[in-house]
């Protein structure tokens, strides 16, 4: 980056304020809470219950948004955390006496400890897998209780008659409350980051340092959290439970409705997609019975047609309920660059690849590649289309498991380490094609790379200053969906250095782009090594923009290295010129 450069992009965030994340601040939903505070004052009876019913499926709602709106694992069986809750606390209360306030409580657990069970075995699964494993499981429990002669069977369980519902109002009231919050940590925090970065692309996010599967496993044991503890406090205020309401799948369809009524993924989508169809559902049953399930649907199918964001995108477009900037609602922080870096020992192998071998089926992708990146050094791979760059780069990061060979980082084996953990340590990539995450914004994007394995503050003073360097700062608050095709590659080349790497690999980074954006580049690649990267390696198609880069280049023919020395040794042989260049450079 120039000097004018960094200059433009340190007056622009000086200048400048992010949109509001929503308008009326703490009022709305304090005038909120205290409405619903008072509704037992109302009385104790249809419109105390009404109410207590329409926090329960608030809560559901929330957990559900949780996993599905967040992490996007499309969820059909959160109804059997709810289930396994209600009978948990149905039968504490039956057959040991805990008062029912610990045994919600005890609910909510075996919720949670079933989810860190299931967890790591059924989030393998995606997409509509996932979708039906889900509602397997809600099958299977079904099936189970109503075998189960200890749970009363088909017939169910009745807890004494003690009904105490301002009491159960209130506690349901404050476990709305904390879904809400819970809801509200994955909207404003970097751990949200990490959740919306494994919906938009998991792979690209391992790159980044997110350990998917933690994430992924916390996200579902607070999903499971909420409706455990939300069937207890049902079966509690019913004073009874069975198998057919406790797992009944049609709760789950309901569920799903009036988040998408409302807005997946956001922090108000749930409470306003709830409230709404749950009080028009009442008023349809009232005014037409015979018509409400009819104009129920016709409700929820034109908003989602109309507003495919729910009653949250309405918003929206008003200036209300928007998403904040995690971690920069207010502004960009003071950029700082990274501290400087001990002086590597010369003539130290940060990377080495040792015989290594990768197979697909029959179709061998490298074959014996045995090729060492020093220290201060750049290497460039070249070869035609499928000669096995793009498979040499996934092996070495982790995305693809060699077949046989050994690589080394920075003196230690790291083959069997999973793709987060080499970013984590310094091994940095970006992608053929750039894979961003569209919906974030470009201080987000690169504040995803800078936060893992850093304090957050400083994790902040990095990405502004990732995004300083590279010329970004103008454009922070923009979705990176919305950016160009030259300064998405930018962008994905600012997340490369938001992870501080030691190692930075570089796949076609240069593709598409103009001769100024492919100039901007290539000042950044020279001054890597000021930014504290010991080694790059260069995969490129545009020989002539890299070839001066280069202290070594190394060609690839169909798996194999043919060369390896010299950018000018190698353009000059002859086995390079037949093979990839046609005629001599």
């Amino acid at each position: 980056m120039d000097q004018s450069t960094q200059a433009a992009g340190r007056s622009t965030t000086a200048a400048s304020v992010p949109p509001p994340a929503g308008r009326g601040g703490l009022l709305g939903p304090l005038v909120l809470l205290a409405a619903l505070a008072a509704i037992p004052l109302l009385g104790a009876g249809y419109s105390l219950q009404l109410a207590t019913d329409t926090l329960t499926a608030i809560v559901l709602a929330y957990g559900w948004n949780l996993i599905s709106g967040f992490t996007g694992y499309l969820s059909f069986g959160q109804v059997s955390f709810y289930g396994l809750g209600a009978y948990t606390t149905a039968l504490l209360v039956m057959h040991t006496g805990v008062p029912w306030y610990l045994a919600v409580l005890a609910s909510g657990l075996v919720g949670a400890l079933a989810a860190l069970i299931l967890g790591p075995i059924m989030l393998r699964l995606r997409g509509i897998l996932f979708a039906l494993g889900m509602l397997g499981l809600a099958r299977i429990l079904s099936v189970v209780f109503n075998s189960w002669g200890f749970a009363g069977a088909s017939i169910g369980l009745s807890l004494p008659a003690e009904l105490m519902p301002v009491r159960i109002y209130y506690a349901t009231l404050v476990l709305a409350l904390a879904a809400f919050a819970i809801n509200a940590l994955f909207v404003y925090s970097g751990f949200g980051l990490d959740a919306v970065s494994l919906n938009e692309d998991e792979e690209a996010a391992a790159a980044l340092g997110v350990p998917a599967t933690r994430v992924k496993v916390i996200a579902f044991v607070l999903s499971a959290l909420l409706p455990a503890m939300a069937g207890g406090l049902v079966a509690w205020n019913r004073s009874y439970m069975d198998p057919t309401s406790a797992f009944n799948p049609s709760l789950d369809l309901q569920v799903v409705v009036f988040v998408l009524f409302g807005g997946i993924g956001t922090l108000w989508g749930p409470f306003l997609g709830t409230l709404i169809l749950t009080l028009a559902g009442e008023q349809f049953g009232v005014s037409f019975p015979n018509l409400q399930l009819a104009l129920y649907g016709v409700v929820v199918v034109a908003t989602v047609l109309a507003f495919p964001g729910g009653l949250t995108g309405i918003a929206n477009r008003f200036g209300w309920l928007r998403r904040p900037i995690v971690h920069a609602a207010r502004g960009l922080p003071q950029a700082a660059p990274p501290p400087a870096a001990a002086a590597p020992p010369a003539g130290g192998k940060l990377l080495e690849l040792r015989g290594v071998t990768v197979r697909f089926s029959g179709l061998t992708a490298l074959d014996d590649v045995s090729l060492t990146l020093g220290e201060g050094e750049t290497l460039c791979v070249i070869g035609a289309n499928g000669a096995g760059k793009t498979t040499l780069f996934n092996t070495i990061t982790g995305y693809v498991a060699p077949t046989a060979g050994t690589i080394n980082y920075k003196g230690e084996p790291v083959t069997a380490l999973p793709t987060f953990r080499r970013a984590q340590r310094g091994l940095a990539r970006s992608f053929q094609i750039p894979r961003l995450m569209p919906s974030l914004t470009v201080w987000e994007n690169v504040l995803l790379a800078a936060r893992h394995g850093r304090q957050a503050a400083r994790a902040q003073a990095h990405a502004a200053w990732v995004l300083e360097v590279m010329g970004l700062t103008p454009m922070w608050r923009d979705p990176a969906s919305r950016l160009s095709p030259g300064h998405q590659r930018q962008l994905e080349f600012a997340r490369v250095l938001g992870l501080a790497p030691d190692v930075v690999l570089l796949d076609e980074v240069m593709a598409g782009m103009t001769a100024e954006e492919r100039e901007v580049v290539r000042n950044a690649v020279r001054r890597l090594p000021q930014y504290g990267v010991r080694g790059v390696v260069l995969v490129e198609h545009v020989i002539a923009a890299v070839a001066d880069l280069c202290d070594r280049m190394v060609v690839l023919d169909f798996g194999h290295v043919i060369a390896d020395g010299k950018p000018q040794e190698v353009l000059a042989d002859p086995a390079v010129v037949r093979a990839y260049l046609g005629e001599p450079l």
